[in-house]
C-alpha cells in the first residue's frame, strides 16, 4: 500500500563522508529512484524492486486468488488493502495471467496502490541516514532521532550489484499508522478498511463491498495450506532494526547504546533480542559516558539499587552518572542530588543549600515529593549556618493544611519544621500522627527499614516532648553501609 498515507515527507538532504559514504550514497540514490519512478506510477519501479519484494508480491497475487476469510484477516492493513484492490478490479483469468511478483508490482504502481508519494505540495520523502549491514543489507532512516526513537524507513540488499529496495519493510510502520487513524478517527476497522479500498480505487470506480471482498475467488484447501507455510515474516523489520540499533551502538552512537542496552538489560522484547545484562549496562554506561542523560539516570538506579553493595567506591561511581542526568533537567536526578549533597556522599561536600536548590528545582519540574525533601533539608540540616527554620516552616505549611493525605515520612518532616521554628505544639501533633501512621500497615516505609525508622520517629517525640528540636545527627548511606538502616 502507498506509503503516502502515512509517510512524513522528511527532506533533511544527506552528506555523508567516510569509507562507506560511497554505498551509502549508492542506497539513497536507489531510494530516490524508487520513490520517483513509483510516485509517477510508472512500471519502472518495479525493476529497482529486491527478490524478496517480488516474492512478496506474488504471494500478494496468491492471497487474493486463495485466501479464506481468516488469512484475510491476517494480513497487516496495507497488505490487506491490497490483496482487496486486486479481488474488486481484477477477475480471475487476470489475476492468473499476473505470472510473476514483478507483473504484480507492475499493475501495483501502475494502478497508484504501492510506492511512494507525497501529499499535494509535499516533496517525496528523503533518507536522512543510511546503516549498512553486513556485506548486502542497509536500513535508511526518514529523519534524525526524536529523542525517543529512531525514524527507521525501507530496508535495501544488494543484488547483482545494485541496491534494491524492500518496501514490504514498511508494512509494520503503515499498518500501526492505520490503527492509530482508527483510534483518532473513533472509526471502526471495517470503515476504515472501506475508505482506503474507496480511495485506492478512486471516483471512476465502486469499491465493493468488504464482505464481497474477504471471499476468495477459488476455494483450495491445499492451495490456502501453502498460504501458510509462505506466510511473510512481517517482524522481520524489527531484528533489521535492532541489527542497525547495533551498528550504530558499535560505531559509538550514544542513542543507539541507550536503545540497545535498555532491550538487552531489561529483556523487554525477547522475540527480537535475548536478555543480556551485563552488556546492556555495559551499553548504557557507555550512553551516559557520551552524555545521554537517560541512560545516565538508569546506570544511576541500577548502581544503587542493591544497598548491600554500598561503598564509597560505588557512590561515587553513582554520582557521576546522577550529576549528568540532573544536570539534564531530569526530576528525579535533581532530587536525588540534592539527597547526596544532603548527605554529603559520593565525593560532595555537604552543602544543605546546594540540597534545597536542587530540591527546589525538581518540585518545579513537576516532582511533588521533592516539597517534602526541601522541609526536610531546611529544618535538619547540620550545618547551622545553614539550617532555616522559617524557611522549613514556610514550606511545610502548605503540606500541613493536606494532613490527612500525608505518607508517614511526610508527617514527620512537618513535625521536624514546626520543632526547628520551636512551635513544639504542633511537632509533637505531627509526630504521633507519623507514627500512627507508620504503624498502620499501610506506611510508605520499606519492611526492612520500619523498625529503624519508628526508633528515630520515637526518638524524636521524646525530643520534641522535652522542647528539643531535631537535626539529622547521621549519615543515611553510612547507616545502610554498616547494616543499621
Amino acid at each position: 500500500m502507498r506509503a503516502w498515507f502515512f509517510l512524513a515527507a522528511l527532506v533533511t538532504v544527506p552528506a555523508w563522508a567516510g569509507e562507506d559514504s560511497r554505498e551509502m550514497n549508492a542506497v539513497s540514490n536507489a531510494w530516490d529512484r524508487y520513490a520517483q519512478a513509483s510516485s509517477q506510477n510508472q512500471e519502472e519501479a518495479a525493476s529497482l524492486l529486491s527478490e524478496d519484494s517480488k516474492a512478496h508480491y506474488f504471494f500478494m497475487r496468491d492471497a487474493a486468488l486463495y485466501a479464506s476469510v481468516e488469512q484475510v484477516r491476517r494480513v497487516p492493513y496495507p497488505d490487506r488493502v491490497l490483496v482487496y484492490a486486486l479481488r474488486a478490479t481484477q477477475d480471475l483469468p487476470q489475476l492468473q495471467a499476473l505470472a510473476d511478483g514483478v507483473a504484480v508490482a507492475r499493475l501495483c504502481t501502475r494502478e497508484g496502490w504501492c510506492g511512494v508519494a507525497a501529499d499535494e505540495g509535499d516533496e517525496l520523502p528523503t533518507l536522512a541516514h543510511v546503516t549498512l549491514m553486513e556485506t548486502d543489507g542497509a536500513i535508511g532512516e526518514l529523519g534524525p532521532p526524536t529523542g525517543t526513537q529512531f525514524q527507521f524507513g525501507p530496508e535495501f540488499v544488494r543484488e547483482d550489484g545494485q541496491w534494491k529496495v524492500k518496501p514490504e519493510s514498511l508494512v509494520a510502520d503503515e499498518s500501526a499508522g492505520i490503527q492509530a487513524q482508527i483510534a483518532r478517527t473513533g472509526m471502526t476497522e471495517n470503515q476504515m478498511l472501506q475508505f482506503l479500498i474507496g480511495h485506492l480505487l478512486g471516483e471512476k470506480r465502486v469499491a465493493p463491498e468488504l464482505m464481497a471482498l474477504e471471499r476468495p475467488l477459488i476455494d483450495d484447501a491445499a492451495a490456502r495450506s501453502q498460504l501458510n507455510e509462505r506466510w511473510p515474516d512481517y517482524k522481520s523489520t524489527y531484528r533489521s532494526r535492532i541489527k542497525a540499533i547495533g551498528v550504530k551502538a558499535d560505531q559509538g552512537d550514544s542513542f543507539a547504546q541507550f536503545v540497545l542496552g535498555s532491550l538487552l538489560a531489561s529483556g523487554s522484547l525477547p522475540e527480537f533480542v535475548a536478555k543480556d545484562e551485563p552488556r546492556g549496562w555495559k551499553l548504557l554506561e557507555q550512553a551516559s559516558d557520551a552524555g545521554n542523560s537517560e541512560a545516565a539516570w538508569y546506570v544511576f538506579m541500577n548502581t544503587m539499587s542493591d544497598k548491600t553493595k554500598y561503598t564509597d567506591a560505588t557512590l561515587r561511581r553513582a554520582r557521576v552518572h546522577l550529576q549528568r542526568a540532573a544536570s539534564a533537567a531530569k526530576p528525579e536526578a535533581m532530587n536525588a542530588l540534592g539527597g547526596f549533597y544532603f548527605e554529603g556522599v559520593g565525593g560532595l561536600e555537604r552543602d544543605c543549600r546546594q540540597a534545597a536548590q536542587w530540591q527546589a528545582r525538581a518540585e518545579e519540574a513537576g516532582l511533588a515529593l521533592a516539597r517534602n525533601e526541601q522541609v526536610w533539608t531546611w529544618a535538619t540540616c547540620p550545618i547551622p549556618g545553614q539550617r532555616d527554620p522559617a524557611k522549613a516552616v514556610q514550606l511545610a505549611s502548605y503540606m500541613a493544611s493536606t494532613r490527612d493525605t500525608l505518607a508517614a515520612s511526610e508527617l514527620d518532616t512537618v513535625a521536624a519544621a514546626y520543632a526547628a521554628a520551636g512551635n513544639f505544639a504542633e511537632a509533637l501533633v505531627f509526630q504521633k500522627l507519623a507514627l500512627d501512621k507508620l504503624d498502620s500497615g499501610t506506611s510508605e516505609v520499606d519492611k526492612q527499614a520500619v523498625v529503624p525508622t519508628r526508633k528515630r520517629m520515637q526518638a524524636r517525640l521524646r525530643g520534641y516532648g522535652e522542647g528539643r528540636d531535631y537535626v539529622q545527627d547521621y549519615n543515611t548511606f553510612e547507616e545502610i553501609m554498616e547494616g543499621r538502616y
